[in-house]
């Protein structure tokens, strides 16, 4: 059946002014339309790849680094920690000492002149009279010990007196502290020829003290009282500030 001419001239302007239509909406918010499909596709070929869970394993990578970073620190402070230990063995020489590696709880009576309180104590198999030195040197003896910790009477109490030497001068004498403040080494002979920047060490008549140890630096040099002696100003090597990590050293076991 042949259509009629009229009913086709209608269709072919209802599709012209459908197409105009068409190309004006894409002139005019094209950019628009098609931006935001775009995105809508990234998204869904996201979650293809990544899958739906994408935020929660990034929240999961970041608090797994976090932990890998915490190890990290904490394997870092062991190594210094044992760098430290290290350095404290090799200032032990005698045979007829052992070392005993303890950390300090806290101080006393001040920052500086206080006693240190040790996490050590008998049941480790520390006494009293145990010699306690630091990586830069002496620092005292125990004076009392507990089942868990001990407590050091420093070089800095006015009870604490060590038989010393200077080196390489050679001179001897008893390290006290100073009624100032501070450490001296007094009863030197007078005859002694002592420098400044002598190094002041324990000496074989130290008593509880293993000699080689060492205490200081002289720093001033003055005639004692009567003019009979020396009277030395000793820069202790320890400064008791910052002493974290110290070694007792022990009777050897038998």
């Amino acid at each position: 059946m042949a259509r009629d001419p009229l009913q086709q001239g209608k269709h072919s302007g209802r599709r012209f002014l459908w197409y105009a239509l068409v190309s004006l909406l894409l002139l005019l918010f094209g950019s628009i339309l098609t931006g935001g499909l775009f995105s809508w596709l990234g998204a869904r070929l996201a979650d293809l790849l990544y899958g739906t869970g994408g935020i929660e394993q990034e929240t999961e990578m970041r608090e797994m680094l976090a932990e890998l970073m915490l190890e990290n620190a904490m394997l870092r402070e062991d190594a210094l920690k044992s760098e430290r230990y290290r350095s404290l063995l090799g200032m032990t020489r005698t045979s007829e000492l052992r070392a005993l590696a303890g950390s300090v709880l806290y101080r006393t009576e001040g920052l500086v002149s206080g006693n240190l309180v040790i996490d050590r104590g008998s049941r480790d198999g520390v006494v009293v009279n145990s010699v306690c030195v630091s990586p830069e040197g002496l620092l005292g003896i125990v004076s009392s010990c507990m089942e868990s910790q001990c407590e050091v009477l420093t070089l800095s109490s006015p009870v604490v007196q060590v038989s010393c030497m200077t080196y390489p001068s050679g001179a001897v004498g008893i390290l006290r502290r100073r009624r100032s403040g501070g450490l001296e080494l007094v009863n030197v002979d007078i005859s002694e020829q002592v420098s400044i920047g002598d190094r002041v060490v324990t000496s074989r008549y130290g008593g509880n003290y293993p000699d080689g140890l060492l205490v200081g630096e002289v720093t001033g040099v003055s005639g004692g009282e009567g003019g009979l002696a020396l009277s030395l100003e000793v820069r202790p090597a320890a400064d008791l500030s910052r002493v974290t990590e110290v070694l007792l050293l022990l009777p050897a076991e038998r």
